[in-house]
């Protein structure tokens, strides 16, 4: 039987781990030299990439390796760059065959990065070559592609992305949590023309960690306090302290979103969650209304005709990490708001996440798990 265990699962994050030169071979000439390469200021994490490539190159050749590679695929140390299916689309669909999933949404993971970190100038073309290179990855008809638009230069271009997502029927735009520096807030009126893009092509709009504009919501001057603490080279917080504020771009995004009135005018547009965390979510539904019942007198808010959340319970879907209490988090908000995600082949995911989803659920009804490992992700997905 397959890891699945029977279930009908969507996993709506899983990941590519991009190899070196990926993202550039799917950009123009002009602009590929702009590109910063993998590992090329991080002399480990060059020699992860190396030894990455070595063991893939080994398991194409040496039928004992790649068996052992597929026994092993869920353990810690098959995670990553050492995974199976980590970039080779062969690999994934067996990946995907030892999981049992139906369907697995797919973000990148180094290569945003390298976009972000790509001159201004050719950043479009940058993330146009990301978005190229996801779609080419999800051969395999369960694999579905995401497409990342960039909001800082300006509604005209990022109308183009999204057009350009729904002609290679992407199933999702990814999004910036944190606007840039050098752009309006997402719920200026001049990105309504980009929402209402988003929603007449029926695509998602996703939340990422790492897909924040660089925005650190924990300042340095924490992390100056006399231990000597590790970091984990990670698109997540390396941290404990700055996991603490993992969900904070996700709550700011939602509550000006829910705020500025950019769900009321576009309540078809969907909104997932990911990897962000979930347990901050019950506390996030009370507070976003008691923000309303305090400042409604001060602000204008007449343009809301619900509570903040109800528009979040209406449009919004939460991944949980594997290890938060899925139970607890279903207890407060109800069945309809959490999706199952494994977060493959990241470490993140751990080796087994449905074992610790289903630890914290032993009093969930069979129709509130079927919500949460399938129809919650469904209806995200494709409304």
């Amino acid at each position: 039987m397959s890891y699945s265990g029977g279930r009908t699962i969507i996993d709506v994050d899983a990941h590519i781990m991009e190899p070196r030169g990926w993202l550039r071979q799917y950009a123009a000439a002009d602009a590929r030299d702009s590109i910063p390469e993998l590992g090329a200021d991080d002399a480990a994490f060059a020699e992860l990439l190396d030894h990455s490539e070595r063991a893939h190159d080994e398991r194409t050749t040496d039928s004992a390796a790649r068996d052992l590679t597929a026994r092993e695929f869920m353990s810690m140390p098959r995670k990553g760059w050492m995974s199976l299916g980590g970039w080779n689309t062969g690999e994934r669909s067996q990946a995907l065959d030892l999981l049992g999933f139906e369907k697995q949404v797919i973000f990148p993971t180094g290569s945003f990065v390298q976009v972000m970190s790509t001159p201004a100038r050719d950043r479009p073309e940058a993330a146009r070559a990301m978005n190229r290179g996801l779609l080419d990855f999800c051969h395999d008809p369960r694999l579905l592609a995401t497409s990342y638009v960039p909001f800082e230069f300006g509604p005209h271009t990022a109308v183009e992305f999204v057009a350009e997502a729904a002609r290679a029927e992407a199933v999702g735009v990814l999004v910036d949590s944190i606007p840039s520096s050098k752009q309006r807030s997402f719920t200026h009126p001049d990105f309504d023309c980009v929402w209402r893009a988003i929603v007449d092509a029926n695509l998602p709009v996703f939340l990422h960690v790492g897909a924040d504009q660089q925005y650190r919501p924990v300042p340095a001057a924490f992390f100056d306090n006399g231990r000597d603490m590790e970091h984990v080279r990670s698109d997540a917080p390396g941290d404990p302290l700055s996991f603490m504020a993992i969900g904070y771009p996700g709550e700011l995004f939602l509550a000006s979103l829910v705020y500025d009135g950019v769900l009321e005018k576009f309540p078809q547009l969907r909104i997932g969650i990911t990897e962000l965390g979930a347990t901050w979510l019950p506390s996030f539904l009370h507070f976003i209304d008691t923000g309303y019942r305090s400042f409604r007198n001060i602000q204008d808010l007449s343009h809301l005709s619900m509570r903040p959340s109800e528009y979040l319970r209406r449009q919004v879907t939460v991944s949980p990490f594997a290890g938060e209490d899925v139970g607890w988090i279903i207890e407060q908000v109800g069945a309809d708001l959490v999706a199952f995600s494994s977060d493959y082949p990241h470490h993140e995911g751990t080796d087994d996440p449905i074992r610790r989803f289903e630890a914290s659920m032993p009093n969930v009804g069979d129709d509130a798990r079927d919500a949460f490992y399938s129809g919650n992700g469904l209806r995200l997905l494709f409304g």
